[in-house]
């Protein structure tokens, strides 16, 4: 008798329960990250999720973010995610949407002007933007939390990165930013609002921007002062017009501009409601901002050793991840936790879902800036805290955005007395593009604790 010996059968993967049509549309949409949480719980570390026409296949969990973290310069690409956005600034390419190579080669000349040095080297110019703003606040009116941060971010970013003021244009950077990322990238709007007049006359003074900030790197008029962001990429851009044509500077030349809306500024919005839910929490920053702004003012070793504000932001960023997921698609069939990835598969990595796991973190949902302590340190297990990506696109600015984060919060809690309005607002999100307090997080100043004009 002749034994033929055959391949066990590759076990098909699971999908998650959804609605006809619409599959996971709903969740997927409003609030992805606990999604994805929910079906890692019920399924395993890989599943599909339907969105109407659209299938990926999900890898979570802590091996997940190991494995992609290894092998995610081998196995995925990130250009058809992000090639829609790319085309409505007229670009083939950008830094988000590369890889290999050419993905390196640009993300190492962009590094200095994302550097935490970037901001340290301009660091009375950011603090005179956060009190500038401040100073415009009405005592004992509510003020839009989110809002009021994005005021206060980008133009500190715009100006370290861009040397660029984009303060009188900011509703119009957001409603041109907004609409493209959740048209073209998240797609959880309809694509005819870039037909709206509004939006069209918003997109024309965006490339309006880039245009003048290129106009104030030309290299002539930029002899004696310090390079920035944008001195690098015109200068690479004239160094090798064909990696860098004009037409592919758009996104990168914005980026300081895009940067702030719903990143940073999103996550100090988190950061605020949770230091005033938990009046404790803001006596320690309180008092650790009056330290930074002692003496000589706030310095670039004083910003490193904030230590109770910081651990806030890492908790407000395991708790609340801007970014909860990676998307990509799959550069070859691999197999993952026994399961096959065909090649061109749609694959989202749930880089957060060990945020909310037991196992990692005790009492998940409870915001508790003690997992960061060294007694605890439940942060430092490889694997289980992705807040800024992980992979070859994990967050330029990442250094850059937690010293910024500390430094505006910190100046927030020295200059004024604060309080949630109405006092008992319970934190509710907008998932458009991305994770965000609501436009009803508001936020009011009871009094000056110092002055503002210097």
């Amino acid at each position: 008798m002749t034994t033929v010996a055959t391949n066990p059968p590759v076990p098909k993967i699971p999908l998650a329960a959804g609605l006809p049509i619409l599959g996971n549309m709903q969740p997927m949409a409003t609030n992805i990250g606990g999604f994805l949480t929910e079906q890692y719980k019920k399924l395993g570390p890989v599943f599909r999720v339907r969105a109407l026409n659209r299938e990926f296949i999900v890898l979570a969990g802590v091996e997940a973010n190991l494995f992609y973290a290894e092998e995610g310069k081998n196995l995925f690409r990130s250009k058809e995610f992000w090639q829609a956005q790319d085309a409505e600034f007229g670009a083939k390419r950008s830094l988000i949407s590369m890889d290999g190579e050419a993905h390196v080669r640009l993300r190492k000349v962009q590094r200095p002007g994302y550097a935490r040095s970037a901001l340290f080297s301009k660091l009375g110019t950011a603090i005179t933007i956060a009190k500038t703003e401040m100073a415009s606040w009405p005592l004992r009116q509510p003020l839009p939390a989110l809002y009021s941060l994005q005021r206060i971010i980008t133009e500190q970013l715009s100006m370290i990165a861009a040397n660029y003021s984009g303060k009188q244009d900011l509703d119009t950077i957001i409603t041109a930013v907004r609409t493209i990322l959740a048209t073209r990238v998240t797609q959880q709007r309809p694509g005819f609002l870039r037909l709206l007049p509004n939006f069209r006359r918003a997109k024309a003074r965006l490339m309006q921007i880039e245009e003048e900030v290129l106009a104030r790197h030309l290299p002539s008029q930029r002899k004696g002062e310090t390079p920035d962001l944008i001195d690098a990429l015109v200068a690479l851009h004239h160094e090798d017009p064909d990696f860098l044509p004009r037409e592919d500077m758009a996104t990168a030349v914005l980026g300081p501009f895009i940067a702030g809306l719903d990143t940073a500024s999103s996550t100090s919005a988190f950061i605020l409601y949770a230091l005033l839910k938990y009046p404790d929490l803001a006596e320690q920053v309180t008092a650790e901002a009056d330290r930074l702004f002692a003496d000589e003012g706030p310095t670039e070793q004083k910003l490193r050793d904030l230590d109770v504000t910081h651990r806030a932001a890492m908790e407000a960023m395991r708790l609340w991840p801007i970014a909860p997921a990676l998307t990509r698609t799959a550069a070859q069939t691999f197999t993952f936790a026994g399961y096959r990835i065909p090649a061109e598969s749609r694959v989202i990595i749930a880089t957060t879902v060990p945020h909310h796991l037991e196992e990692y973190f005790p009492h998940p949902q409870k915001f508790d800036i003690g997992r960061y302590t060294p007694e605890r340190h439940e942060h430092r297990r490889p694997g289980v805290y992705a807040p800024f990506g992980l992979g070859p696109h994990l967050c330029l600015g990442q250094g850059l955005a937690e010293i910024q984060m500390g430094l505006v919060i910190a100046t927030l809690f020295h200059y004024g007395k604060l309080r949630l309005s109405p006092a008992d607002y319970e934190l509710g999100f907008d998932p458009v593009p991305t994770l965000s307090p609501d436009a009803k997080m508001k936020f009011e100043v009871l009094e000056w604790r110092h002055s503002l004009v210097s």
